[in-house]
């Protein structure tokens, strides 16, 4: 815009004072050199300056992160260490109580809580890992294979559990190897989240006629809190509306640096059913 209005000026202008033909061309091309010229170096100054924000802007992002990483592991080993303190006194004071009663009640309150607080810094960790660590390390995955074994240390992990599988055979992929962690936090999630003395969970794998995968784990539990679903599908907290779960979170991230899609549904007559969406291999490269 200004360089228009200085180009019809300066005309208007040099054809009004310049009489001569050959003094005005000379004087136009003296003209756009000096145009040229000037708007260069307002260019360079602008690149410089915005080059210069931006090397600043990542100098703090790195301090930032450095200093975030320093004090989550400080965090995570002095909770660790505090929990594992607690719990042992906890420990020693239900063999001063009988096994049944309300002190004995109390104190398994205390080593449950303790427990959680141990588990939430280790998905937190999780989690950091998730979101700072490099995913274009892919390599070719057997998912039939990986999806069976994360299955199979589910079954160990939790042996009153039924676990269904209808896992497709021979479904290969080029992925991140951390899908097996976005896996075992949802058969975690539907497990330990299940309100019935008897927890039913259904893993069902296939391959789309377009070429995605798809992988299916779903629950009989008392299904996704509506505070809890909205925070997971808008993506975002706040002092109104924050999840208390860290496992929805980490396998959102990694299926989105994976460009896949994860969807939650309810089920009839209750449970929840979380669909992982892998996308074809041309699409991955």
């Amino acid at each position: 815009m200004v360089g228009t209005i200085w180009i019809l000026t300066s005309d208007f202008l040099l054809y009004a004072v310049v009489s001569n033909l050959g003094v005005a061309i000379s004087v136009e091309v003296l003209k756009g050199w000096i145009f040229v010229v000037g708007s260069s170096i307002v260019l360079y100054g602008l690149v410089s300056y915005s080059q210069r924000d931006l090397e600043r802007a990542n100098d703090q992002l790195d301090r930032a992160l450095q200093q975030t990483s320093i004090l989550q592991r400080i965090i995570r080993h002095n909770l660790r260490n505090t929990c594992n303190i607690i719990r042992g006194n906890a420990e020693l004071l239900a063999d001063d109580f009988p096994a049944e009663g309300e002190q004995a009640e109390r104190v398994e309150t205390i080593t449950t809580q303790t427990d959680r607080l141990v588990e939430l810094s280790e998905k937190t960790h999780l989690l950091r890992d998730a979101v700072l660590e490099d995913s274009s390390t892919l390599r070719q995955i057997d998912l039939s294979q990986l999806l069976e074994l994360r299955v199979r240390k589910a079954r160990n992990r939790y042996p009153k559990a039924t676990i269904r599988t209808d896992i497709a055979a021979d479904i290969v992929r080029e992925t991140d190897p951390r899908l097996e962690t976005a896996i075992d936090e949802l058969l975690e999630n539907a497990i330990e989240h299940d309100d019935t003395d008897d927890p039913v969970v259904e893993v069902m794998m296939q391959e789309t006629d377009d070429g995605q995968v798809t992988i299916d784990v779903s629950d009989t539990g008392p299904g996704l809190p509506d505070i809890e679903r909205t925070v997971f599908e808008d993506g975002v907290e706040s002092p109104m509306a924050h999840s208390e779960g860290v496992g929805l979170w980490i396998t959102q991230t990694i299926l989105s640096q994976l460009e896949g899609t994860i969807a939650i549904e309810d089920n009839d007559p209750r449970g929840t059913t979380v669909r992982l969406t892998l996308p074809t291999m041309t699409s991955m490269q």
